[in-house]
């Protein structure tokens, strides 16, 4: 990909001034943010390139860079204070303009040593951060606004890629949604700006035999997300996916991978094996760095 990706004409009416006030207020306190999330994968593989995804979204997803939670509270007072966000029941979303759902996620120090955050009061709500700085660090400076230019940071694609992986694995019964965005990203990689690298820079996974280009493409995305990941980060990648691919295994990530039952028998074995295909591929692409 480019340096910049110019979706200025393409994005949603609303997201400028979104993207305006958060920056204005973030920036006033020295908070970073990137978008992640399917908000980030409809901006990138979506209106970048033209890939329709599985699943729509009405909410804006956030990473937000901060120190601890009194920085996180007083981030969020700040936004509502512009009277263009308002609060809502759960403690990490705002709305705005009554229009747009925005989930602000905190990262960073304010993580523990395990990447978890525990949310206050009671900090019975435990998430899990890892890859969070990752993705950040390899982030895509994007244009939501050409007059005056208004550039925000993105979550690149194998950013995604560690994202999801991580979420689905933190709570697997409630992110099936992210098992469907992770197929998404699997079978449209290579259409996401990089047949090009791989013919130039990894010639090797084109040039062998029974070329498969999905399957090549999925390795190519496990180089990338080794490239960009701290070793803590890869090592908790590779378990989920060494776990998901093992022979005899339950394949929960799999099966929420796959399209919704309703076919024959064949062709659900089909799809089956092809994910799991692209998984091992993800996966050996992985060990290639």
């Amino acid at each position: 990909m480019s340096n910049l990706l110019d979706l200025s004409a393409k994005v949603d009416p609303l997201f400028p001034g979104l993207f305006a006030t958060l920056g204005e207020v973030s920036g006033s306190m020295g908070v970073p943010f990137f978008v992640v999330g399917a908000t980030a994968r409809d901006l990138i593989l979506g209106l970048g390139y033209g890939l329709p995804g599985r699943r729509a979204t009405m909410d804006v997803d956030l990473g937000i860079r901060v120190a601890g939670w009194d920085v996180f509270q007083k981030l969020k007072q700040s936004l509502i204070a512009t009277r263009q966000f308002t609060q809502t029941q759960l403690a990490h979303r705002l709305k705005y303009r009554e229009e747009l759902l925005v989930d602000i996620l905190p990262f960073g120090e304010i993580a523990n040593a395990k990447g978890e955050i525990r949310w206050p009061p009671g900090e019975d709500v435990v998430m899990s951060m890892v890859g969070f700085e990752d993705a950040y660090r390899a982030a895509l400076r994007v244009r939501v606004r050409a007059h005056p230019p208004l550039d925000i940071l993105v979550a690149s694609t194998p950013g995604l890629t560690i994202l999801k992986l991580v979420a689905w694995a933190d709570r697997p019964p409630e992110r099936d949604r992210d098992a469907v965005d992770l197929a998404h990203i699997l079978e449209s990689y290579l259409d996401a700006g990089n047949y090009a690298r791989l013919l130039e820079a990894h010639v090797d996974l084109v040039e062998v035999e029974n070329f498969d280009y999905v399957r090549a493409g999925a390795r190519l995305l496990g180089r990338d997300v080794a490239s960009m990941g701290e070793p803590k980060t890869i090592e908790r990648i590779r378990e989920i996916l060494a776990r998901e691919t093992a022979d005899n295994g339950q394949y929960q990530l799999i099966q929420a991978m796959m399209p919704a039952r309703g076919v024959s028998d064949e062709v659900w074995k089909k799809s089956f094996d092809d994910i799991m295909g692209q998984l091992r591929q993800l996966l050996i692409g992985i060990g290639d760095r």
